[in-house]
């Protein structure tokens, strides 16, 4: 559950009183675009975003061309994944509710929830590929969507803990477009490298994943409200 204050923010993009660590800058678009932690952000959310999509587009193609099912067998496997993502949705944020009301900062706290999917959606992509069972097969999807979905609310939150006012939006909105031509880029190479098996889909998703958590480390690097550079 939403801590109150969490759920007051969300809605109405505005921090408590009391928090005097709100963010304040708010830069224009060339000088929002020149700092690591904007890209950090974009780069993150093009590379996790081509996870989800992955199997949303892929799935029912997987599993007819994997294990050769129909459209009554795909309809009874296909739901399982989205299963794992819906509880991971809650997951992720119940998580970061819980840490910031036991005084983590939100640097560790964000960056502890986007490790966390990361090294959730890591070994069970690399072990989707050598699944035995199609029900194996979607239960590791599951896991997969759990891990994302722990980690993408956090990731969506770093414009509004790095910046302020317009900002935000607009660094969110670099982000989502960056996100999707991610998945753009995703889905013309799946035809490409998957002729022979899905192995080495999973294997770029895999990728994806640890790229996604690096981007937050090395990129953002600590998250906490940014303030104008020096000239």
């Amino acid at each position: 559950m939403l801590a109150e204050e969490e759920r007051t923010y969300i809605l109405t993009g505005q921090r408590p009183a009391k928090d005097v660590s709100a963010p304040t800058y708010a830069p224009a678009t060339a000088e929002l675009l020149s700092r690591r932690q904007s890209w950090g952000v974009i780069l993150a959310s093009f590379f996790i975003d081509p996870i989800w999509w992955l199997f949303v587009g892929w799935l029912p193609i997987y599993l007819f061309q994997t294990y050769g099912f129909g459209v009554k067998e795909i309809g009874l496997y296909a739901w399982v994944p989205y299963v794992g993502g819906m509880f991971g949705a809650f997951f992720g944020g119940w998580l970061a509710s819980n840490r910031l009301a036991a005084n983590w900062s939100v640097n560790k706290t964000r960056k502890f929830i986007i490790t966390l999917g990361g090294a959730i959606m890591l070994p069970a992509l690399l072990l989707t590929m050598v699944a035995a069972t199609p029900l194996l097969a979607v239960l590791l999807m599951a896991v997969i969507l759990f891990g994302f979905q722990t980690a993408i609310g956090n990731i969506q939150t770093l414009p509004s803990d790095l910046y302020g006012g317009k900002s935000v939006g607009s660094l969110a909105g670099f982000a989502g477009t960056g996100a999707k031509l991610g998945v753009v880029a995703l889905n013309f190479l799946i035809p490409v490298i998957t002729v022979n098996s899905y192995a080495p889909a999973f294997i770029v998703g895999a990728a994806l994943a640890v790229l996604s958590v690096l981007s937050i480390w090395v990129l953002v690097g600590k998250v906490e409200p940014l303030t104008p550079q020096s000239s």
